[in-house]
């Protein structure tokens, strides 16, 4: 163990141990509950097609309710539209079962007087709690690991449940990869169909310190899932709001092992010896998404040199990105950098999330 390493711990009893336990669902899920909890219905909009250059992607999706909107499809005129549509449907007359669905195919250029030009379709939903996929996810807590079970709407009739692909019940339907409308073999009905938990990519960041609080900050606005390390336990409490799993520990170089083959890891702890570390580690695995080290031209040559001496092949020491960031913004103040390095980051699973 480095010996500035060996300082930094001393004293300290070795020791694992996880703050929250991040379930990243479908996004809007729980605001939809939590606004349930206050009024008896609201309105579920959702992006369920698309053709064209549109404002939002299939799976968007806003929360509507007599007096507020959550979430976004778009802004402009579709929004605006959509709202005023789904503040109708709660005021319309409805049976004891307050569940309806209605689908809307929308030109946005001859209908809208928007110049994107294309064409979305939107799946309006009046729900309560008593609705039967809200009562479905409610019954089938997520897993914290993994989690492939999908919502499944049927845009024909009231019919819906959560199930995974595999199920019998689900076996009909010819899924996509990713949220969309399929099609049922047997009877023909659509089905819009999308995962509780979406395929996000994994952020590990090592360091809770200032420029880590800011990182971890501004990723937490972008569609991933964070897993954030330190051995303070007062620095990763900070922001108890953000959806992010929190691992104490004080040998973060032995975490890397049980990330995804497809993880990011950004390293940029209290110290260079921790950083090394780490930053050996995951080079050692060779199965990583990317890897990105908090430092000068300086920091990066010198660790350049130590990995070559350690035995890492070049190939893998030129993936290593430091300093970090590809926006011309050259300071050291903490919310540039998280802004630079979300810059750099989220083009390289942009493909992944759409």
């Amino acid at each position: 163990m480095p010996r500035a390493y060996s300082g930094v711990l001393s004293g300290l009893k070795r020791c694992k141990h996880e703050i929250g336990y991040p379930s990243r669902m479908i996004d809007w899920l729980n605001p939809l509950k939590e606004l349930l909890n206050r009024r008896p219905t609201a309105v579920v909009v959702t992006v369920i097609a698309v053709d064209g250059s549109v404002p939002r992607e299939i799976g968007a999706t806003m929360i509507v309710s007599d007096d507020q909107e959550t979430g976004t499809i778009g802004g402009g005129n579709l929004e605006y539209s959509a709202i005023a549509r789904a503040r109708e449907l709660l005021t319309e007359p409805h049976s004891i079962e307050p569940h309806s669905i209605e689908c809307q195919r929308v030109a946005l250029g001859p209908s809208l007087g928007q110049c994107c030009g294309g064409r979305v379709e939107l799946l309006y939903e009046r729900v309560s709690l008593k609705s039967c996929w809200l009562q479905a996810l409610a019954m089938q807590p997520v897993d914290q690991v993994s989690d492939d079970r999908w919502l499944f709407r049927c845009l024909d009739s009231l019919e819906s449940f959560v199930a995974l692909p595999t199920d019998d019940v689900a076996r009909s339907i010819e899924l996509r990869s990713c949220a969309g409308i399929s099609q049922a073999g047997d009877d023909g009905k659509r089905w819009f169909c999308q995962p509780v938990r979406p395929d996000l990519p994994d952020i590990w960041i090592f360091g809770a310190g200032h420029v880590g609080q800011s990182v971890v900050e501004q990723l937490s606005l972008l569609p991933c899932r964070i897993s954030w390390f330190d051995h303070r336990q007062e620095w990763l409490s900070h922001r108890p709001e953000l959806d992010v799993r929190r691992v104490l520990t004080d040998a973060p170089a032995d975490e890397v092992a049980a990330a995804a083959a497809n993880a990011y890891f950004v390293v940029m702890t209290h110290s260079h010896a921790v950083d090394f570390d780490i930053c050996y580690a995951v080079l050692q695995r060779e199965q990583f998404a990317w890897l990105g080290l908090i430092g000068s031209i300086t920091k990066r040559q010198t660790f350049t040199n130590r990995l070559r001496q350690r035995g890492i092949p070049e190939g893998l020491i030129e993936q290593m990105a430091c300093p970090l960031g590809n926006l011309p913004l050259r300071s050291s103040l903490p919310s540039i950098i998280a802004l630079n390095l979300a810059a750099e980051l989220a083009p390289l699973w942009h493909s992944n999330v759409e």
